[in-house]
């Protein structure tokens, strides 16, 4: 019992000893647990009068008093141990009653018990519902009607970077040096869930994921406002790890041995501990890709995004908007709450451009900016948002000679190329080629569940043999073949499609025979000829012609008149190069 109670009882008993009764308190297991007696009552009398079972029934039903005794009983918990109490008021044998005293202070007892029980209730709840606000990772802000803060979590405090306690009870505008977002909601009512807001203020640089909801009375009047919010870069983490934005690869995945391979590793090892931007530089197929992942996972970087982007698979008009993201509205098609773009995603991890050679001039030159700058700006957008981004890039091919020929920026390079790296050709690591053979030969025979364990030395001295010109992309490919096509443990030559090691490919196209220098014929009369040619395939149908060829059919006919081909009437017949004039249907 708490030191209110233990006051109301110890007058309780006192008063029931005074007046000659006795007193038992019981706990649980209803086992008498204290006894308080009068003059002329033996307490070990009062004990043995009880049943041998203790207090018969349920917590809820009186206590069965001891045979010659009148009994007052009550009925409560100990409030810090929560333990079951019943206390037995016990009249002697010759009383009339307990008294209307008696009755009246054990009222009180019950009451105070009860009322302090519901406050210790009510405390405890308050305190687990103030750690469950306390400890979320979002932040909790509670204002009025009049925007005075009536609640602040400590999350709400850090992105705002206001003391939550101190906060309590002023006005929430003049702790910001910019007007509140949620103000607005006190006329319209009308909340909101997950809105991106970016808030540039002289103090404070926000870009947060909000919700704001309204409590209004029974009138329709908002009385208060709850709201919300997190950073938009945990959002985004959490994005990622859904979305599988994350990389695979480490260095111990790097298969071989060969001394230019070991070099390059090692410079990509040096590169993973700094921040610098970093260009891999190899053909197409050596493992570009993995290297980046393997960098960005050795860094300081690793527990944030990796977004791969293959820039020559980005449609020319959507380039911008993909990397830097676009506003609201800001042209036809655009999602009305605008969307961030893969730089923006990338913050606080590694972006990985891919071919990046394959940008368009004026890309390269916004790229620029963003990697000088370190901060992006939305298509359609003014505001600078600062990205926190280390970017890797990759190209096949020679950027130097591209910058001669004024396709790429001299200056992107140089930003890019702070480290560079060079991944060696298959061919240039012949020796790895088993290790790799071997290496793909258990994944693809594990993965297909074939027992295809070994290649004969005839095939893997042809494997060695052949150039790659697709490089470890090739060779895992070919593996992969042979593991499908093989029904023996042992794969051999004859597993081999037949257009392996210097044989024409069924889908190759011979190209065409080169003309000597006095055939060389202009593209007018090569496109002359190719009308032609396509007017009598199609059996001189305008329309259908203008299809294959791929152009508008007023073009078609403008083509027509100025070759000076004419059309008989009925759309067949034969050509008149010699006669000028508007063709005849």
């Amino acid at each position: 019992m708490t030191p209110m109670l233990d006051e109301v009882w110890d007058v309780l008993v006192e008063r029931a000893i005074a007046q000659g009764h006795g007193a038992l308190l019981f706990g649980a297991g209803r086992v008498p647990r204290r006894a308080w007696t009068a003059p002329g009552i033996e307490a070990e009398a009062l004990m043995a009068a009880l049943p041998a079972d203790g207090v018969a029934g349920a917590p809820c039903l009186p206590v069965v008093q001891p045979r010659g005794f009148e009994c007052l009983h009550l009925r409560a918990a100990d409030s810090k141990t929560g333990e079951a109490l019943f206390v037995a008021l016990l009249a002697r044998p010759d009383s009339a009653d307990l008294g209307d005293e008696l009755r009246l202070l054990a009222r009180l007892w019950a009451a105070a018990h009860s009322a302090e029980l519901v406050a210790e209730q009510q405390g405890a709840l308050l305190q687990e519902q103030s750690a469950i606000v306390e400890h979320i990772t979002d932040g909790l802000l509670v204002v009025d009607r009049d925007l005075m803060v009536k609640h602040m979590n400590a999350a709400a405090g850090r992105i705002l970077s206001l003391h939550p306690r101190e906060s309590i009870g002023k006005p929430f505008g003049s702790l910001l040096d910019f007007a509140p977002i949620i103000q607005p909601l006190l006329e319209t009512g009308e909340g909101y869930i997950d809105r991106e807001l970016i808030i540039d203020s002289p103090q404070r640089h926000l870009h947060l994921v909000d919700t704001a909801v309204p409590i209004k009375n029974a009138a329709g009047q908002v009385v208060s406002i709850v709201n919300s919010f997190r950073e938009i870069q945990r959002a985004r983490r959490m994005a990622d790890r859904i979305a599988g934005n994350h990389a695979r690869y480490s260095f111990d995945d790097v298969v071989g041995t060969a001394p230019p391979l070991v070099a390059a590793v090692e410079a990509a090892r040096k590169a993973a501990r700094g921040f610098a931007n970093v260009l891999l530089i190899g053909q197409s197929g050596v493992g570009k890709e993995v290297f980046a992942q393997a960098i960005h996972n050795a860094s300081a970087r690793a527990a944030g995004p990796f977004i791969a982007i293959n820039c020559a698979a980005l449609p020319r008009d959507l380039i911008e908007s993909e990397l830097f993201g676009y506003a609201p509205g800001s042209f036809t098609g655009a999602t009305r709450e605008g969307r961030p773009g893969k730089f923006e995603a990338a913050s606080s991890g590694t972006i990985f451009l891919d071919e990046i050679s394959e940008l368009p001039i004026d890309v390269q030159a916004k790229l620029l900016r963003v990697l000088q700058e370190r901060e992006v700006v939305r298509v359609g957008d003014t505001r600078s948002i600062p990205i926190d981004v280390r970017v890797i890039s990759a190209s096949n091919r020679d950027l130097q000679a591209m910058i001669e020929r004024r396709e790429f920026r001299e200056d992107l390079y140089y930003r890019c190329h702070v480290i560079g790296i060079e991944l060696p050709s298959l061919r240039e690591r012949p020796e790895d080629v088993p290790v790799l053979v071997h290496h793909f030969l258990r994944k693809y025979a594990q993965l297909l569940r074939k027992n295809v364990f070994r290649v004969s030395p005839a095939l893997m001295q042809r494997l060695v043999a052949h150039p790659w010109p697709g490089n470890v992309r090739e060779l895992e490919n070919t593996v992969e073949r042979l593991v499908n096509m093989t029904d023996a443990e042992t794969a051999c030559v004859d597993d081999l499609p037949a257009w392996f090691s210097g044989g024409q490919k069924p889908d190759a196209v011979p190209p065409p025979p080169v003309r000597p220098a006095s055939e060389v014929r202009t593209l007018e009369e090569v496109e002359k000829e190719a009308i032609v040619n396509a007017l009598r395939a199609c059996g001189f149908n305008v329309t259908e012609t203008a299809r294959r060829l791929g152009i508008a059919k007023p073009t078609l006919y403008a083509k027509i008149r100025g070759y000076g081909l004419r059309l008989q009437r009925g759309g067949r017949g034969a050509f008149d190069a010699e006669e000028a004039g508007p063709a005849e249907l």
